[in-house]
Formats: structure tokens, C-alpha cells, sequence
């Protein structure tokens, strides 16, 4: 971003003013966000604009900023997956060992294919 021409600020600005009550308030918090979609587009503000749009519609009719504090798994996998906690690695991501030999794997896919597709 240290090669932008005043134009493409212009065009940055612009878009960041045409979509500034329609993206979250996480999405401000990027500093790129809005120099990525107008690049995406050559600076062209009327398609970078669209795309931007097309995003923020997307994620809301997917509940991506809702996916890691509400989703729930399904019954099944809580019961019947093999799975033990064994420790945080160096990034403090879980590790965790899944015993798939044990595991009916057919059955859950014919179980989770009724709560995929609901």
C-alpha cells in the first residue's frame, strides 16, 4: 500500500465513504479492506463498490461473523466422534486426536448430510 497514487486514494476514499453504514465495524478496523477491493477492480469505483456490496451480502446470508460465538455442532458428533483434547500447541490452537478407526464414518455422513442441507 505504500505505492498508491492520489487517485487511487480518491477512489479508496470514496468507496470507503459509499459502504461505510453497511460494513461492520471489524471490517473498519482493516486497513486494507477497502484498498484490496478497489485494486481488485483497477480503482474503478462503480465495480469495487458492487463487489464490496456482493461481500457484505454474502457474509451476512452465511452468518460468518456470528459462525464462531453461535454455532452449535450437531447432537451426533458430540456423542459418537471419538475425539480427546490433549494439549494448546505453541499458537494456542487445540490439539486434539480423533479415533477414526472406531468411528462409523458411513453412518455420520448419512446422519449429517439431514443437518447440512436443512
Amino acid at each position: 500500500m505504500d505505492d498508491i497514487t492520489q487517485e487511487q486514494v480518491k477512489v479508496i476514499d470514496e468507496l470507503k465513504r459509499a459502504t461505510i453504514d453497511e460494513v461492520t465495524p471489524k471490517m473498519l478496523e482493516d486497513v486494507s479492506l477497502f484498498y484490496r477491493f478497489a485494486k481488485a477492480r483497477d480503482f474503478n469505483l462503480a465495480e469495487a463498490e458492487t463487489m464490496l456490496k456482493n461481500h457484505i451480502a454474502w457474509r451476512k446470508g452465511m452468518q460468518i461473523d456470528a459462525i464462531l460465538t453461535d454455532y452449535e455442532p450437531p447432537e451426533v458428533l458430540d456423542k459418537y466422534v471419538p475425539t480427546t483434547f490433549l494439549c494448546f500447541d505453541k499458537d494456542e490452537s487445540v490439539v486434539r486426536i480423533n479415533d477414526a478407526g472406531r468411528t462409523d464414518l458411513k453412518g455420520m455422513y448419512i446422519i449429517l448430510k439431514v443437518y447440512i442441507f436443512l
